[in-house]
């Protein structure tokens, strides 16, 4: 049994009549809580006036806020980085192509037109009013979408310098007057003697070296063999180009071009 309560003890502390959020008769149907209980448990919250309540409310309320605002920023990220990529993931893989090469939209049954030789020698032309350094930032480039092509070919093709233009296989310009951003053609003669035009800007500032390697890499496959395109947008040969190297499925075409097996 407890002992009896001095109702007089502390009665600012105990006496909660006038606050009007407790559904109580009085203050008797609070029991005291004693300092031994407050030691024993230190979570016990202790009510010792309004301003208190009001204090924990706002706490209560302070830490609700915070918890909204948190799951308000982890939202906002899913939704700018994580979701996005995980769809363009999954609709890259839908949309691929189950073949592993696009060689049968090329092969129209008549010999495929491609270099016979191991060895290719190339011959670059630049206009007359190019900045005397623009070979060397043109080159670059350059250099970069033919190593992507000869690497996977192996000892199929080789570029080379020409030593003058006139003896060249291929055939490189850099134009101001083109309509696209790349084009490739065959010259006339017997011999297989391709040339590809890349478009460049000779009085504003230099083309970007990421755009030239694409178009590059994908005149370049032209050249090479695959009067055609591919069907997929993830294939540097697609008619719109958008990749500056070879796909898996760009290599094995061109493997097969060559007679070579279309492993990659």
């Amino acid at each position: 049994m407890n002992p009896p309560r001095d109702n007089n003890k502390d009665k600012d502390r105990w006496d909660m009549s006038e606050w009007n959020i407790f559904s109580t008769d009085g203050p008797d149907d609070f029991d005291e809580v004693t300092d031994d209980q407050e030691e024993e448990d230190p979570d016990l919250i202790v009510i010792e006036s309004k301003d208190d309540d009001e204090i924990i409310h706002r706490s209560i309320w302070f830490r609700r806020f915070l918890r909204f605002i948190a799951i308000l920023v982890l939202t906002v990220f899913l939704a700018a980085f994580v979701l996005p990529s995980s769809i363009a993931g999954v609709w890259d893989y839908v949309s691929r192509p189950k073949e592993p090469d696009y060689y049968s939209l090329i092969a129209s049954g008549e010999p495929v037109l491609r270099f016979d030789r191991q060895k290719i020698r190339y011959s670059i032309v630049m206009p007359e009013n190019s900045p005397a350094d623009a070979i060397r930032y043109f080159e670059a480039p350059l250099m970069r979408a033919m190593d992507s092509w000869d690497t996977p070919l192996g000892d199929r093709i080789d570029f080379v310098p020409a030593e003058s233009t006139g003896t060249d296989d291929l055939l490189i310009h850099f134009v101001t007057d083109l309509r696209s951003a790349g084009l490739a053609t065959l010259r006339s003669g017997t011999r297989y003697r391709p040339e590809i035009f890349i478009k460049m800007e000779v009085t504003g500032p230099m083309p970007n070296p990421v755009m030239l390697e694409t178009v590059a890499c994908h005149e370049l496959g032209h050249a090479l063999g695959i009067w055609g395109h591919s069907n997929y947008d993830g294939d540097c040969m697609y008619p719109i180009a958008s990749r500056r190297t070879p796909s898996d499925r760009d290599i094995r075409t061109m493997r097969l071009i060559y007679g070579l097996d279309g492993g990659v």
